[in-house]
């Protein structure tokens, strides 16, 4: 077929008009995408904010009544009702701090808003620390902690404290949880030849079936449901620890048998990452300095 200069002209013009207005609509499909990026990056912006913002809103009010609370059992012990109610609100302050610590860590982790904050850790004393403000929690069901550990003085091991801490807080809570009265848990630590920390928790309650022994770390499962469950809890503790144990690069084991106690295993590698300024911590929340960068500041 032959075609006129002028017809040829005529679909040259029509092909670039085409592909001007393909150029536009693809022009204006990035505009949108960009807009939309745009929009989730303030989204996830908002969302750090969130729970920034929303962490410190709790967190401060609830460590000044804590805080209260304990001097009030420090100092009316020789009311016994004043005392009571202090250690009411002690308790159940302390109940939702842990709580909250569990869904805070729990949010920021799945929105990838959490980093390792590696230091020098006293794992003896954070234990002993740990063990010590749960106390409360340990009379009321007159249980003791047999905790063996075979570290050497002075020793630190390199890892997130508040995560180590958290991990801690979660096992130990569940032992006294399903622990018997006037039974005793055991924790040991070690740290081998190979700089790996192992903590086992051990308690005598009452044991995990052997078929829900694989599900038990998914999140909000609770082998005691309903609206007559006897055991408090919402189901995220145990999935916090798995979670921030494969985030440290760790893990953790679990040997149970029903009505005769479970034992929860950690193991976690020394981290390799420098520590931070050369900070130590004796304690998941309280953080230090060694002498001699004491001496640069």
């Amino acid at each position: 077929m032959n075609f006129t200069d002028e017809e040829l002209l005529q679909e040259l013009k029509n092909r670039f008009d085409n592909s001007k207005a393909l150029i536009a609509e693809q022009k204006n499909l990035m505009n949108q995408l960009e807009k939309m990026n745009e929009k989730l990056l303030d989204s996830e912006k908002v969302q750090s904010m969130f729970l920034s913002n929303i962490r410190n809103e709790i967190n401060n009010p609830l460590t000044s009544i804590m805080g209260l609370a304990n001097d009030l059992v420090q100092y009316l012990k020789t009311e016994k009702g004043y005392c009571k109610k202090a250690e009411l609100i002690y308790s159940e302050g302390f109940l939702l701090e842990f709580q909250l610590a569990n869904i805070f860590i729990a949010a920021e982790m799945e929105a990838g808003e959490t980093a390792p904050h590696i230091v020098n850790v006293d794992i003896k004393h954070l234990v002993e620390s740990t063990i010590k403000s749960y106390q409360h929690l340990l009379d009321k069901k007159n249980l003791s902690v047999d905790f063996n550990y075979d570290i050497q003085s002075g020793d630190k091991f390199k890892t997130d404290a508040e995560k180590f801490k958290i991990v801690l807080c979660n096992l130990l809570m569940n032992a006294i949880e399903f622990s018997p009265s006037e039974s005793k848990i055991y924790i040991n630590v070690t740290v081998d030849s190979e700089r790996t920390l192992e903590l086992s928790i051990k308690d005598d309650g009452i044991g995990i079936p052997e078929e829900s022994l694989e599900i038990i770390f998914d999140r909000f499962v609770q082998l005691d449901s309903g609206s007559t469950k006897l055991y408090a809890g919402h189901g995220i503790g145990l999935t916090v620890v798995k979670s921030i144990l494969e985030f440290l690069e760790g893990g953790i084991e679990l040997s149970s048998k029903l009505n005769k106690g479970s034992t929860f295993t950690v193991h976690l590698p020394e981290s390799q990452t420098a520590t931070e300024m050369n900070e130590f911590a004796e304690d998941g929340n309280e953080f230090m300095f060694f002498d001699e960068d004491i001496e640069d500041l």
